[in-house]
């Protein structure tokens, strides 16, 4: 290391390596893929069946039912036809400037 040169900690240098160290570092990254890969086979294959197996089951059996959820439902009211002068009279009197919303 040279005392004059500031920057000699900041320089890095290029070591060559050799072939079998590549075919090293190249083998342990397939293995592990390769062992990633069957684990989220393996995993997708137990699971999935499970979950459309439960699917089904809720889909066949379905779950609570709610009450009046078999037919329509009929609202049965009076009506009456307003002429324009009282839907006016109607729209004035709902509208209250002090309140925002109505």
């Amino acid at each position: 290391m040279n005392p004059t040169d500031s920057f000699d900690r900041m320089r890095f240098t290029v070591r060559r390596i050799s072939w079998w160290q590549v075919a090293v570092v190249v083998a342990v990254a397939l293995a592990v893929g390769i062992a990633l890969a069957l684990v989220a086979a393996s995993v997708f294959l137990v699971v999935f069946p499970v979950i459309a197996i439960a699917g089904l089951a809720y889909r066949l059996f379905g779950g609570r039912k709610r009450p009046g959820a078999g037919g329509p439902t009929v609202i049965d009211a009076e009506y009456r036809i307003l002429s324009p002068e009282e839907a006016a009279r109607a729209r004035e009197s709902a509208w209250d400037p002090d309140r925002r919303l109505r």
